[in-house]
């Protein structure tokens, strides 16, 4: 197994790669750096780096792949494997080895996605890195946001996993206090706003540790000169929070909603072809369903064309040119059978026909002018009744 070399610093804290102030990585001759770099100039920098190469060791026959043994703030020791192809047609490859573990940058496969520079060969071109910066940089965000480790798969790992959590366990760790009670000021009271968090819907109960009301007797046994040394170094800072039991608790809920996320959204995915062919048959129903809307319009249209309320000022013009056009019908009728001649004229209507006829055209014309005049008082009766 791996080891690494502690820094000594002030206030005798651990060391991590990528924990010091050591340059990145090697430089490379001229002030200007070039637009590219050779695969010989990345695996030099990775290689020969003050602080990497403490805990670097090549894994495979030739120069591909290597692995990076580095610790976090939380305690883990993980193994970082870098593999750079011989060919370097493509990005180098970080993988975590001996572990199980959830983190924003990891695939199920222990891959390193997250960071941006290594996701295509265009972004590793253009971000113009060392592979020994990119390391230091993968290294560093690892330590400060450590993985949630689910199964140590390697047995050395393991192995020395125990070894490194018996020897922070003989430490003391005094249980954290309960949370004073609130203070019951009259000063400067806050407004009141039961009645807005009333109205709304309260938010599902998190499980929360209790905030502490006093400093752990880590900090309490510490100067002044090595608590300013704490603030100063933030991956000792780090590493002292990720071992007080508030943390501790903290980051097992938080394993332990990760693996309930992940665990639904499995179930989601088994469930994928059933949505699948609800979202094409409800597609479907959709398709099928506009067309009638369109033919609903219309008929809803006409609907209240039929039913809306009489147009008074429509009803009396259509009455008055109908009766019009009757009156007019049996005038030219009267006056063409007085033209036409008298009885010796074998096309003259004889008077019996024409009395008949005409009486019809007048009594339609009576009627209508009969209809308009009742017309006319039913609309004032109800301007009558509508003023009372």
């Amino acid at each position: 197994m791996f080891s690494w070399s502690s820094t000594s610093r002030k206030g005798g804290g651990r060391g991590y790669p990528a924990a010091n102030n050591t340059p990145v990585a090697q430089t490379i001759q001229g002030t200007i750096r070039p637009p590219e770099f050779s695969r010989q100039q990345h695996l030099e920098s990775y290689r020969n780096d003050a602080t990497l190469q403490r805990s670097t060791r090549k894994v495979s026959q030739d120069d591909t792949t290597y692995d990076t043994v580095f610790q976090t703030t939380s305690g883990e020791a993980l193994i970082l494997r870098v593999h750079l192809p011989s060919s370097y047609s493509s990005p180098p490859q970080m993988t975590l080895v001996g572990c199980k573990a959830t983190h924003p940058w990891l695939d199920a496969r222990m891959k390193l996605v997250g960071y941006a520079p290594l996701q295509s060969e265009a972004a590793w071109k253009s971000s113009r890195l060392l592979l020994g910066q990119a390391v230091h940089e993968v290294v560093k965000h690892l330590q400060l946001n450590p993985p949630s480790i689910l199964e140590m798969t390697d047995p050395g790992l393991a192995k020395l996993q125990q070894s490194m959590g018996s020897s922070r366990g003989s430490g003391s760790s005094s249980q954290m206090p309960a949370p004073p009670s609130q203070m019951n000021g009259s000063a400067n009271q806050p407004p009141d706003y039961d009645t807005l968090l009333n109205s709304l819907t309260p938010p599902p109960p998190v499980d929360m540790p209790s905030v502490p009301n006093q400093f752990p007797d880590e900090l309490n046994q510490k100067s002044r000169e090595e608590l300013q040394t704490l603030l100063d170094d933030e991956l000792e800072f780090l590493s002292l929070v990720h071992q007080l039991p508030v943390a501790q608790e903290m980051q097992m809920q938080r394993t332990s909603a990760v693996v309930e996320n992940a665990k639904l959204a499995t179930t989601l995915l088994e469930r994928e072809e059933e949505y699948t062919m609800l979202h094409g048959a409800v597609s479907d129903l959709k398709s099928s369903l506009v067309p009638k809307l369109q033919a609903f319009d219309a008929l809803k249209q006409e609907q209240e064309a039929l039913v809306k309320p009489p147009d008074w000022m429509q009803m009396k013009r259509e009455l008055h040119k109908a009766k019009k056009q009757a009156e007019n019908v049996s005038e030219d009728y009267a006056m063409a059978w007085v033209e036409s001649g008298d009885d010796d004229n074998e096309d003259a209507v004889n008077v019996q026909t024409f009395l008949k006829e005409f009486l019809r055209q007048r009594n339609e014309m009576h009627m209508r002018a009969a209809k308009l005049e009742r017309l006319e008082q039913q609309q004032k009766q109800e301007q009558n009744a509508m003023r009372r």
